[in-house]
């Protein structure tokens, strides 16, 4: 495994074969890299005349100033600006790139929602994504192609922990230390004291025959022993030392002391927390074989960057400053490196940015490590160790200087290319596209005011002959030779305005205006540059606008975009795989995993060799530009979603045949449903499981107790209905008595009458 670090390269002569062969891949590389820079002179033309259209600067034999006329009709600015800004639209609705990672079935599910939600916070919140967008898309449309480095920054964490326990918490507390991914360090533990009460309760069977006061002086005695034992040096980290007193009695008692004895222990905890940097990588350093197309599959490719000592020093930290001076390529600010073939290829080849000069270059002298330097980063394939098969190699180095040197699993680059051409690494940018019709457009414009001005100023003519021209070379003020030949009623005389027809230019600047939106994709001066109109769901009067063909075009354009978003979505997660060990990347985990456990999934599948290479990418193009109809749809679909599940599992419930699996296999084309939505946590919308037997144990027990009060308004129902039979029945019983009673004469009413009669009879007895 190559892995070097801050070499000098004439130093390496005689060792290992390795080494040899290493020595003879670095000056392969230097043949390479200098063959590649020649090429980079004539695609570095182009995009430095873009670069110039672009910022409205005069151009040699393009713009220049014609009879002091050095208007430039703006065309290749505002056609990049806007394409920029509509690609960073489609890209990142809201400001943010959404995107998920397929799973390849429904085992995969919780590892690719896993590492969607881990990517998709590195990316959305700890970067600034429309910022990395902006940068990368202008660069694209620029230029030929926008290549963007997906590096690492790992921020070393320290903690120094205090902690107390006996040496089997301890190991607990390591292991536990290690799996959270941090590198345990123990710098001191002594021994404290010994739990007594622990080690009484398991003794206490040893001295079944002994009283209880002489338990508790032999535990004493023992205990002491132990104790004194380390009295000598309280830093008992040497495990050959402990308790060197209670080995010689090999007993329960000292066994048991030695596992409750509790030692302080003062450790050194080191973790790293990643995140990821996105570095852009000017075309114009750029270099590789134009004939591969995906960047994965270069065999050689790279980039060469001017930079400071300083900067170098910045950036790579652990170089030797003393001999990275002697050793180091440098540029042409500051002092040159002899015989250097690089450089001088790096100068011809310099970037396209147009500015001229450093500000280094004023105080180079005079401070070293302002000079510039020209590091190159490359990615090789060679065979280093001779076993017949190409490795990867990345070597960052400059002049005989290494600076690093290592076998890689992939090139951490991503490449956009939003007009690419058959069979080229290379495409064509929207602003070389243009660029014709910038000059087109400018000459036009040009004698258009030429000739407005011409006509609006008055002009005076004299005699050719009556001129001194010497007069005039040597820049006098006096331009006419005063003599008696002179007459000014005949040698100066008013100029005629130009007389011509240019109506035509309206109608060219017509045409040139159709054939520049024709370059990027619109037929017609009215078309938008709209991507979001594609997208499915949005209204039918945004769809009328993806019938022509111009749409196709545009849309076109973004999916060419968005290839190059998902090879850096891929290599963020690729990332994460080769750090998968660090305690930054298991925090990151543990937020999203399903059971909260500090696990990264894939990285775990990954060293198991069982693993998802997540090359299947779904991105959303523009959501943001949904009408207000559609998200009221989005709503009431996801209420029918909520009613339908609710539905099986009622249906479920009732038929006693709602069991775990079941329940997941009738919930999963719901979370389908929702997810297609843009809603990835179904939880906030969907029941669970154990929500789910809530539901049903709450309406069981709802219908038990509507059940009990049905059965008991049932029963006070009957209590009064015989109550009231009762009552009827007694009535009955009376009313027949009483009919019975008159019958028979002896009723209350009929004896009252007949005491009645009897005495009418006895009064008038008496009074005859």
């Amino acid at each position: 495994m190559l892995d070097l670090n801050n070499i000098i390269i004439s130093n390496l002569n005689g060792h290992s074969k390795k080494m040899q062969r290493f020595v003879k891949m670095k000056s392969l590389l230097d043949a390479k890299c200098a063959a590649n820079l020649r090429l980079l002179a004539t695609k570095n033309n182009i995009n430095r005349a873009s670069d110039y259209h672009y910022l409205n600067l005069a151009v040699t034999q393009s713009t220049e100033p014609v009879n002091g006329m050095d208007y430039i009709h703006p065309v290749v600015k505002p056609m990049v600006d806007y394409a920029t800004a509509v690609i960073s639209k489609g890209l990142a609705q809201n400001g943010e790139v959404n995107f998920e990672f397929v799973p390849d079935n429904e085992d995969d599910d919780h590892a690719a929602r896993q590492a969607t939600n881990m990517v998709h916070k590195l990316i959305n919140q700890n970067n600034d994504p429309h910022a990395i967008l902006q940068h990368w898309i202008m660069d694209a449309c620029l230029h030929k192609n926008g290549e963007m480095l997906i590096s690492p920054m790992r921020e070393q964490v320290v903690r120094y922990v205090t902690t107390n326990g006996t040496k089997d918490q301890l190991k607990a507390f390591e292991k536990q230390a290690e799996e959270a991914g941090l590198t345990v360090l123990l710098q001191s533990r002594r021994k404290e004291s010994i739990d007594m009460d622990q080690v009484a309760k398991e003794t206490a069977h040893l001295s079944n025959g002994l009283t209880s006061l002489q338990k508790d002086e032999h535990l004493n005695t023992r205990i002491k022993n132990a104790l004194m034992g380390s009295q000598g040096n309280f830093d008992d980290m040497n495990e050959s030392a402990d308790n060197s007193e209670l080995s010689t009695v090999p007993d329960h008692l000292s066994e048991s002391i030695t596992r409750n004895t509790i030692h302080k222990a003062e450790y050194k905890l080191t973790g790293y927390n990643l995140n990821i940097k996105f570095r852009p990588i000017a075309q114009h350093y750029w270099m590789c074989d134009p004939t591969v197309i995906d960047i994965q599959d270069q065999p050689f490719c790279g980039f060469y960057k001017p930079m400071s000592i300083q900067e170098a020093m910045e950036l790579y930290p652990d170089i030797d400053l003393e001999e990275f001076k002697i050793y180091a390529e440098y540029s042409n600010v500051g002092s040159y490196q002899a015989g250097s073939l690089l450089n001088n290829l790096a100068i011809h080849a310099r970037d396209s940015v147009p500015i001229n000069g450093l500000p280094a270059q004023g105080y180079s002298a005079q401070e070293p490590e302002a000079r510039q330097v020209t590091i190159l980063t490359v990615w090789n394939r060679y065979d280093i160790d001779g076993d017949g098969d190409l490795e990867l190699i990345e070597l960052i180095y400059s002049g005989q200087y290494v600076i690093s040197a290592r076998e890689v699993e992939f090139i951490p680059v991503a490449n956009m290319v939003p007009k690419p051409l058959a069979q080229n690494f290379y495409g064509m940018s929207i602003a070389e596209s243009v660029v014709p019709m910038q000059e087109y457009a400018t000459a036009g414009h040009r004698a258009e005011l030429q000739l407005g001005l011409l006509t609006a100023t008055p002009r005076l003519g004299v005699n050719p002959s009556k001129l001194d021209f010497e007069e005039l070379q040597d820049g006098e003020s006096a331009i006419f030779i005063l003599d008696s030949k002179f007459n000014p009623q005949t040698d100066i005389y008013q100029i005629p305005p130009p007389s011509g027809d240019i109506s035509f230019i309206e109608a060219a600047m017509q045409r040139l205006q159709n054939d520049t939106m024709a370059m990027v994709g619109m037929t017609t001066p009215q078309d938008v540059f709209n991507p979001e109109v594609m997208d499915p769901g949005n209204s039918g009067a945004k769809l009328n606008l993806s019938m022509g063909p111009n749409q196709i075009i545009q849309d076109n354009t973004v999916k060419n975009c968005a290839e190059g978003l998902k090879d850096a979505i891929w290599l963020v997660w690729r990332t994460l795989i080769a750090y998968g060990d660090d305690y930054g990347v298991k925090k990151l985990a543990q937020q999203f995993h399903p059971e909260k456990k500090a696990e990264f999934i894939d990285y775990a599948a990954f060293d198991n060799m069982n693993y998802n290479e997540r090359k299947t990418i779904h991105i959303d193009l523009a959501l943001g530009m949904k009408s207000e109809e559609n998200s009221l749809q989005r709503l009431q679909i996801i209420k029918q979603a909520q009613t339908g599940f609710s539905g099986e599992i009622t249906a479920m419930a009732t038929s006693s045949t709602l069991t775990e699996s079941a329940f997941k296999k009738s919930r999963k084309p719901y979370e389908d449903m929702l997810y297609v939505l843009g809603i990835k946590d179904a939880d906030a919308y969907l029941p669970t499981m154990d929500e789910a037997k809530e539901m049903i144990a709450a309406g069981q027990k709802a219908q038990q107790a509507a059940q009990q009060q049905a059965a008991q308004l049932a029963q006070q129902m009957h209590a009064a209905d015989l109550a009231k039979k009762q009552a009827e029945t007694t009535l009955d019983a009376a009313r027949t008595a009483q009919i019975t009673a008159d019958v028979d004469g002896s009723s209350a009413a009929r004896q009252l009458d007949g005491f009645a009669l009897v005495g009418e009879h006895k009064s008038e007895s008496y009074g005859i």
